[in-house]
């Protein structure tokens, strides 16, 4: 099945207008503001569009009919959508098993779809379809440990950290932090819900890194950075070339 579906030359238009529109001009068509032709040239709707739905034909949805209803497509999604927020989220795979699972549960057989599992087309029209509620996001590895972190518990943190540094001058007050670069951090798009702020994924992994230390005082003060390499020796060439901290 083609991936992107282009329209053919001298095809029809199909549905160049938002359903606002259509509803505004039937408002005004009921209220006898203006004719069906008229409206018809004033919208750039087709005659036919508006005389059917004036008169209550012809009022299902665009386009090819869904295999699944709205009901259950939005439990599929909010399966998916709960899954994401419990650091465990669904890749469009994921997606589609469940839709199979819940295919063969029911007993019902689709032929379009082989061996009744939906295709990657499926899944990206699904999510398409509610793109006001769901999204495809590139997810942040941590480890276990660090998600059972609560927001309570940073909260009581600064809070005695307060209280430590109260009478410390500024000068005095260092603050230490490593990070490291990873030849694969393993990340790819998985389904969220639309608006959340950081998509992550509860997963432990374990990679070659090398890891960068940074030391900073609270007026500025940035002590050169230090690298720690996976071997038993230092050589002098990894210490040229590097960058400086400030003043040092």
């Amino acid at each position: 099945m083609a991936r992107k579906y282009r329209k053919k030359i001298g095809a029809r238009s199909y549905k160049n207008y938002s359903d606002e529109i259509l509803d505004e001009a039937l408002d005004k068509i009921a209220n006898g503001e203006i004719s069906i032709l008229a409206a018809s040239k004033a919208y750039k709707i087709s005659y036919g569009t508006l005389h059917n739905r004036f008169n209550g034909k012809h009022g299902n949805k665009c386009g090819h009919p869904t295999i699944f209803s709205e009901q259950e497509e939005m439990s599929f999604l909010t399966a998916a959508m709960k899954c994401g927020k419990w650091g465990f989220p669904l890749t469009l795979m994921d997606l589609r098993v469940i839709a199979k699972s819940y295919l063969d549960r029911k007993g019902i057989v689709v032929e379009s779809f082989s061996k009744n599992l939906p295709g990657i087309d499926w899944a990206r029209s699904l999510l398409k379809r509610y793109n006001n509620i769901v999204c495809q996001r590139v997810a942040t590895n941590i480890a276990r440990c660090r998600a059972e972190v609560s927001p309570q518990c940073i909260s009581e943190y600064f809070d005695n950290l307060q209280q430590v540094i109260e009478h410390v001058p500024p000068q005095n007050i260092y603050n230490y932090d490593e990070t490291n670069l990873q030849d694969n951090p393993g990340k790819k798009k998985l389904i969220f819900q639309r608006g959340i702020k950081y998509p992550e994924r509860v997963q432990n992994h374990s990679k070659s890194a090398t890891s960068i230390m940074f030391c900073g005082s609270a007026t500025g003060i940035l002590l050169p950075p230090y690298f720690i390499y996976k071997a038993n020796e230092m050589w002098q060439p990894w210490t040229e070339g590097g960058p400086k901290g400030a003043p040092c």
